[in-house]
């Protein structure tokens, strides 16, 4: 296997090379451990006939699926050659190659720019484990998958850009809205 090494994508392992999405597995086991539980209240609320628990209670739960939505499913690391695209929670961060001056795996997938700026990846993959006996894949390795793509990259004049995720934001709020009428309007 070729380790990436070389600068400019000269010996580089094609798998090193193609588009990727990184994501923790655990949080992706949490969202749907959230979903599964948020849709047992309600079904089990919905079967019992209990009809203002569920006036009460379905936009709460919606927002907490919201928020689980979010920090478990929404937050994630996109690579390509042309750059990353790290969401986090309520923040996206576009960062063309060009603007990235390593990247880092320690306890969360770590992003250092140019000019000195730091951005953890919420949604990254936690590092394997290390065994005392063998190394991991480098294949598995988010952070050398993501500087191989940046040594493979053509340089661009794009800036990095952060900006705020506003449809998940609004969606938020009328979760918000309705959540607070509900509590408060809902009496048995």
């Amino acid at each position: 296997m070729t380790t990436p090494s070389g600068g400019g994508g000269g010996g580089q392992d094609a798998r090193f090379l193609r588009p990727r999405v990184f994501r923790a597995s655990s949080t992706m086991v949490s969202f749907w451990v959230v979903v599964a539980m948020l849709a047992f209240f309600i079904g089990d609320a919905a079967v019992r006939g209990s009809w203002v628990f569920l006036a009460k209670w379905t936009a709460p739960m919606l927002l907490i699926g919201w928020g689980a939505w979010l920090l478990f499913w929404r937050s994630q690391v996109r690579a390509d050659r042309d750059g990353a695209v790290i969401v986090n929670a309520l923040r996206i961060h576009e960062l063309p190659w060009s603007s990235v001056e390593e990247v880092v795996q320690s306890a969360q997938l770590r992003v250092v720019l140019v000019g000195g700026r730091r951005i953890d990846c919420w949604g990254g993959p936690f590092p394997a484990r290390r065994r005392m006996t063998r190394t991991p894949e480098a294949a598995t390795d988010a952070a050398l998958i993501m500087e191989a793509l940046r040594e493979a990259a053509t340089p661009s004049e794009r800036v990095a850009t952060s900006r705020w995720d506003v449809p998940a934001l609004l969606v938020g709020a009328v979760l918000v809205v309705l959540t607070i009428a509900s509590v408060t309007l809902v009496h048995p």
